[in-house]
């Protein structure tokens, strides 16, 4: 893959000069329009790869890093990094990747005890300037410092070719940058019926204000629809 489709690492501000694709500066600077940059880009990307993106989902995401999370978004975040997804939802990852999960990226040692990744990063570790591999599973942090983060890595990690199957958990905020940025990446998006009963290390229970979606990228679509079909709607 080359070079001028991974993006730098960086965070807020620094997005505006330093962590835009170098290739969409370039077509810039050189006259082109933002939307005709990103078609140029998607003719260069199926020619390099053999992959078809859509134009609109490489501005989407090319805004995400110019802007991050929506100036406008009212959302409220719980705050709270430590809820886990419940097993039934784990079972139907593991279901869609073929039995295992190659990496857990936000996680906890508690979590861990049923989710049984290969390989997965606490707190401890920083997920975020680790590698990601293979079949990922992620619950990322909902706080609204972190969340975006891990939504930029995933981009990263997608777009360098790095990763075989996603499927990514998160609220469904359909007004905010971030979860347009995923769904520029996804093949499939399951939208949860009722709400994600999450739960703590002692087994206590708690719904957010709001429902959930999983986001699933890779090739098994069909399985991924017959799987979480019983969850929810899927687009």
């Amino acid at each position: 893959m080359s070079e001028k489709w991974i993006y730098t690492a960086g965070s807020s501000c620094t997005y505006c000069k330093d962590g835009l694709p170098t290739r969409m500066n370039e077509l810039m600077e050189a006259g082109f329009s933002q939307r005709k940059a990103a078609a140029q880009m998607a003719v260069e990307w199926e020619k390099e790869t053999g992959k078809k993106w859509k134009p609109e989902s490489i501005r989407r995401i090319f805004r995400y890093l110019m802007y991050g999370t929506d100036m406008s978004q009212k959302a409220a975040f719980t705050g709270d990094n430590e809820w886990y997804t419940p097993k039934i939802y784990i079972e139907a990852v593991r279901e869609v990747f073929g039995g295992e999960i190659d990496l857990d990226p936000a996680t906890s040692e508690f979590a861990q005890e049923y989710i049984k990744a290969k390989k997965y990063y606490t707190v401890k570790d920083d997920g975020l300037n680790l590698p990601w591999e293979g079949k990922i599973w992620l619950n990322p942090p909902y706080s609204k410092d972190l969340l975006p983060l891990f939504v930029e890595k995933l981009i990263q990690e997608t777009i360098a070719e790095r990763l075989k199957e996603i499927i990514v958990l998160t609220h469904n905020y359909t007004d905010t940058a971030w979860f347009h940025s995923v769904e520029a990446i996804s093949d499939l998006i399951c939208f949860t019926r009722g709400r994600v009963r999450f739960v703590d290390d002692e087994g206590n229970e708690a719904a957010p204000t709001q429902g959930s979606a999983f986001f699933y990228i890779g090739e098994n679509q069909e399985t991924f629809k017959e799987v979480f079909g019983e969850f929810g709607f899927i687009r």
